[in-house]
């Protein structure tokens, strides 16, 4: 069966620009963690190309490796290709989160990066977690909470904040929890979700990247930004037949036609992927960063 994430290996590489900032990365590895002094042993759950390694390596000491683990063989193959052109020592898995093929104990750092919001048991997921790293070990979920997001983003041409149906929004991630299970605000609720699992030393953070689009774009810098933020939902359909996709969407999680049709249309209007090229669009990361310590004596 083919995975949704299979053929969205280019949404995920520029979708992460958007998340993070390096530098409050090295912030948190030296003085939260206090974890860049010596090697670690590093898993990744839901890996995808294995981006947090990638991202986290270079900032750690020497001699630090990483574990990816993703139930996508394309984004898994991807991985290995990238890391075979790094000096990095690195091993890619394909398998389930929730029941990763790794002995007990194994790692120092166990981190899941916008997973949980896409489980519908992410508790299952963080008991894998915590069994294959050690006592003492850390514990990191990185998570979003959409609801927050969508009020957030400005717009200044369109005046977005002043525009956006919040309560569609936040009703449309309740059905989908009803549903599914599935909890696209997971983000502010992960801290509590260690704490049941038994995790210490428990604490959270939110992520301080804020990405700014404004005219004129004229680097390729800017313009995959700009993008990045279309694809990560900013712009809506451009035609008939995508209205009606995301209208049936919409009413699948639970909206009525009629106010369906109307979001759409008011996405379709403001026209982003091509208008928003002059648009001065400020929109926030807010991941919310959770992380404990494993305890497992007494």
């Amino acid at each position: 069966m083919t995975d949704y994430w299979d053929s969205h290996g280019r949404s995920l590489r520029e979708s992460r620009g958007l998340l993070h900032n390096e530098d409050y990365w090295r912030f948190l590895l030296r003085e939260v963690w206090r974890i860049d002094g010596a090697p670690v042993r590093l898993v990744d759950f839901g890996c995808g190309y294995g981006w947090a390694g990638l991202f986290l390596l270079p900032m750690l000491a020497a001699g630090s490796d990483y574990t990816g683990l993703d139930r996508s063989p394309a984004l898994i193959a991807e991985g290995r290709e990238a890391y075979a052109r790094t000096s990095y020592a690195a091993a890619l898995h394909e398998g389930e989160v929730t029941a990763a093929p790794f002995a007990d104990d194994q790692f120092d750092v166990a981190i899941a990066h916008t997973v949980f919001m896409h489980l519908p048991e992410p508790e299952r997921a963080l008991a894998e977690m915590i069994r294959v790293t050690r006592d003492g070990g850390l514990i990191i979920a990185c998570d979003a909470s959409r609801n927050a997001i969508n009020a957030l983003v400005h717009v200044h041409e369109t005046d977005e904040m002043d525009h956006t149906p919040l309560s569609l929004f936040q009703a449309m991630n309740a059905e989908t929890r009803r549903r599914s299970g599935v909890d696209y605000n997971i983000g502010m609720k992960t801290p509590v979700l260690m704490r049941e699992a038994g995790l210490v030393d428990i604490e959270a953070r939110v992520s301080d990247a804020v990405r700014l689009s404004f005219p004129p774009l004229d680097t390729p810098e800017k313009d995959r930004l700009f993008n990045a933020l279309c694809d990560g939902g900013l712009a809506g359909p451009t035609d008939e037949a995508g209205f009606r996709r995301w209208v049936n969407d919409l009413i699948a999680r639970g909206v009525g036609e009629a106010e369906a049709e109307a979001e759409i249309r008011r996405e379709m209007a403001n026209d982003y992927r091509s208008k928003g090229r002059g648009y001065h669009i400020v929109q926030p990361g807010l991941i919310t960063i959770s992380f404990g310590r494993v305890s497992k004596r007494g």
